[in-house]
């Protein structure tokens, strides 16, 4: 009977490995299949032995360059990038680990991402003067980057901008709810490193993203570890968030600065009414005091706007950019 009972188990096992086994060789075909459908828009450029996509369009100067938020990539830019073309150069990047990037072997802080940014630059042969666009993290992005190298950087577009005091100034409870989206992708990231994903990649949702974007959007999810670098940066962000409050970035004088604020909160279920509306209310203090930083600098409401602008009204985006790229270029 023992016996019995054994050999039925082991069949059990063998036909469960043969499932994992033939899963992940259909995943990893899928995933091959993907990627050569999709290929790197731009150039991978060497950055000290990974390399990071860049992509560049366009003629003129300054030469706009667009920084996406936490766990995004280039392709969030995809309705702004086409517009600016039209009247300079204008670059969109990836940070090391998402998009078409190579995964970086150093820390994912705020530091080392300008510090790669500035190397991927200089090695793309990227000229300046910028003028530089970005969106959540990456607006925090844009001022470190403006506060370490002042006379690359023409001026700035901040697109509902994050802030080094973010991590001190939010509810506790907010913060907690950002670890806890850390650990709720890590099952997505399991989904798409196992070859699942490419497989269905149709049910990847889309972000606000036009149809020729999403497609490549859809890839990327599917074919790439940038769940997993998402995750490191959610994780890093106290450290992150500390050493760019150790910068004491101060004002810019007179540069000209475009702050864009989101019209409305995006509530967060996790939490209670209260707690939404004191981080409503930390963000609006934020975004006002962002648009203090220059004497230069004008705020405007996107009042149709959640936290991604760029997407829910992107021809604000693109009316602020070439206002301060019409200002930088006399």
């Amino acid at each position: 009977m023992k016996t019995k009972a054994f050999g039925i188990i082991s069949i059990i096992v063998l036909v469960l490995l043969l499932l994992v086994l033939g899963t992940a060789i259909a995943g990893a075909i899928a995933k091959s299949n993907l990627a050569r459908h999709y290929p790197t828009p731009g150039q991978l450029v060497d950055v000290g032995g990974y390399k990071m996509h860049i992509n560049c369009i366009g003629e003129g100067s300054p030469t706009v360059i667009l920084e996406a938020g936490t766990g995004d990539f280039s392709l969030t830019w995809a309705y702004v990038q086409p517009e600016i073309a039209k009247d300079t150069r204008v670059c969109s990047y990836d940070r090391a680990g998402f998009g078409w990037s190579e995964a970086s072997p150093y820390p994912r802080t705020g530091n080392m991402m300008v510090e790669e940014l500035h190397t991927l630059l200089v090695n793309a042969s990227v000229q300046g003067p910028y003028v530089l666009v970005g969106h959540s993290l990456g607006g925090l992005l844009t001022r470190v980057y403006a506060h370490k190298y002042p006379d690359e950087v023409a001026g700035m577009v901040m697109v509902d901008s994050a802030h080094e005091e973010i991590d001190i100034r939010l509810p506790k409870s907010a913060m907690k709810a950002n670890l806890e989206m850390a650990g709720q992708l890590r099952m997505f990231a399991l989904l798409s490193s196992t070859g699942i994903m490419a497989l269905a990649p149709q049910y990847i949702p889309n972000p606000g993203l036009p149809d020729d974007a999403f497609a490549q959007y859809q890839a990327i999810m599917a074919t790439t570890r940038g769940l997993e670098t998402a995750i490191a940066e959610i994780i890093a962000g106290e450290k992150s968030f500390a050493e760019m409050r150790a910068l004491h970035m101060a004002s810019f004088g007179n540069m000209p600065l475009i702050v864009l604020s989101r019209g409305h909160w995006d509530v967060i279920p996790s939490l209670s009414d209260a707690e939404n509306q004191q981080s409503w209310e930390v963000w609006q203090e934020i975004q006002s005091e962002q648009a203090a930083l220059s004497s230069g600098a004008k705020q405007i409401i996107a009042e149709q706007s959640g936290h991604y602008i760029q997407l829910d009204q992107p021809g604000l985006v693109i009316e602020a950019i070439r206002d301060i790229v019409y200002v930088t270029s006399k």
